[in-house]
């Protein structure tokens, strides 16, 4: 700037990097990224993630074949497939499974070749049995998007089929696409600027994989996600798929021990070790794409339980006033994806029940529900009683202080005494936030 001291210019460049740092420093940015993986480590072990990839391993040893032959029938329905599936088989074991993947196909192939001899009832029987197995796939995404309503009939048909079918071809269009690649003269004059042919159809596969996570994680839950956070948990599954399998290889090549141990027997439990852990990732995957749909936009993600809990109980009471219910999308933007937790604490104990619309309405009055027994079953602390997030709380504030100094009748009375006793107007501004209070209607 023209006239300016220079020595204001410096200062002005250094207020504005210290500001820019606080966001951007590696610092913050490795504890931003320590306290995500902590979270989605929390949940995993919380929705008892490992038992159930060890369910789904166990699951997989029995569809394995099956959903082998499901595959080789969808792709030998279509003439440009032809072939695939072998190479398909080839390439997944020879990835997953380098040192001791022959055995494990050699079964595999033949089992399957046996299984696509069987009449029409087996060839059912084992289709059947792929769907047992996406059902409990869906059971596994329900209980990580702590969905309690599950699809029903043909819903449940209709999204099995759609990944059943949809997946095969579209690995197979991927192969084919590999190798229509490969015949062209002018990818391959492409091909060798890029470290050769090899190097650059390498990348497909990948692709492909990285498109049915995507198409896993936004279809199978029984809720809706959003598209952005099924591509994220996607993207994350398909560079953690990667590193598992560069360091699986290592640990099969290197590690000689179980091989003396278990001889020839060894490729099946490497075969379910590696299973698990596909599963185990697959599952960390989804509790990403979960946790990436939550509380980011709720309006009381500040709010700790307890106070979420009396705020959604004042709205449902304003609700029953005017005859109305609480909808599913109001309740997720007022407390975030966790609004399930919350929500089903509440229905347990009497106090809310589901409409038939969906949403939710008081099962009891609150002229009837002492704080006492709010406090009793869903818990506080000191920092609830310090920090009131709106100030129609003043109330319970001042009874919960009661409480800390053993006054235990302070909370006896019925919850809707503590709300009407601050009359303050709605639009007031909540303290330390500078926003209106969220509690309007």
């Amino acid at each position: 700037m023209a006239g300016s001291n220079p020595d204001d210019q410096w200062e002005c460049i250094l207020v504005w990097y210290s500001r820019l740092s606080q966001y951007w420093t590696p610092g913050v940015r490795t504890r931003r990224t320590g306290r995500a993986v902590v979270t989605v480590f929390r949940r995993f072990m919380a929705h008892d993630g490992l038992r159930t990839a060890a369910s789904l391993t166990y699951t997989t040893l029995f569809a394995v074949v099956p959903l082998t032959t499901v595959l080789y029938a969808m792709l030998s329905a279509v003439p440009s497939f032809q072939g695939v599936g072998d190479q398909l088989q080839t390439y997944v074991f020879q990835q997953f499974l380098p040192a001791t993947g022959e055995v494990v196909l050699e079964k595999l192939t033949e089992f399957s070749s046996q299984a696509r001899q069987l009449t029409a009832f087996g060839v059912g029987f084992l289709f059947v049995t792929s769907l047992l197995m996406m059902y409990t796939i869906e059971q596994a995404f329900n209980q990580i998007w702590q969905v309690t309503t599950h699809r029903r009939g043909l819903a449940s048909f209709v999204i099995y089929w759609a990944v059943l079918t949809l997946g095969p071809f579209l690995i197979g269009a991927g192969f084919a696409l590999s190798s229509y690649l490969a015949s062209l003269r002018f990818f391959n004059r492409a091909a060798s600027l890029f470290g050769g042919q090899d190097l650059l159809l390498m990348g497909v596969p990948p692709l492909l994989s990285l498109a049915a996570f995507f198409f896993l994680y936004m279809a199978v839950p029984s809720t809706r996600v959003r598209a952005r956070d099924a591509a994220l948990g996607a993207l994350f599954m398909a560079i953690a798929f990667e590193a598992a399998r560069f360091g699986f290889s290592i640990f099969v090549g290197h590690f000689t021990s179980y091989q003396v141990i278990y001889g020839a027997f060894a490729a099946v439990p490497l075969f379910l070790l590696w299973v698990y852990l596909s599963w185990s990732l697959v599952l960390a995957g989804a509790e990403i794409t979960a946790l990436l749909g939550e509380s980011s936009r709720a309006d009381w993600r500040h709010w700790s339980p307890f106070w979420q809990s009396l705020g959604l109980l004042w709205r449902l009471d304003e609700q029953r006033k005017s005859g109305g219910h609480l909808s599913l999308g109001q309740v997720r933007r007022l407390v975030g994806g966790h609004y399930r937790t919350l929500m089903a604490s509440m229905v347990e104990q009497g106090w809310v029940v589901q409409s038939n619309q969906g949403g939710w309405v008081l099962a009891r009055s609150l002229d009837e529900l002492p704080l006492s027994e709010v406090i009793e079953h869903i818990g506080w602390t000191r920092k609830d009683e310090q920090n009131v997030p709106d100030p129609r709380f003043q109330p319970v504030q001042q009874a919960l202080a009661a409480l800390a100094l053993q006054r235990s009748t302070a909370t006896r009375h019925p919850l809707n005494s503590y709300f009407h006793e601050h009359d303050a107007d709605r639009n007031i501004t909540s303290p330390g936030t500078g926003r209106k209070r969220l509690l309007r209607r």
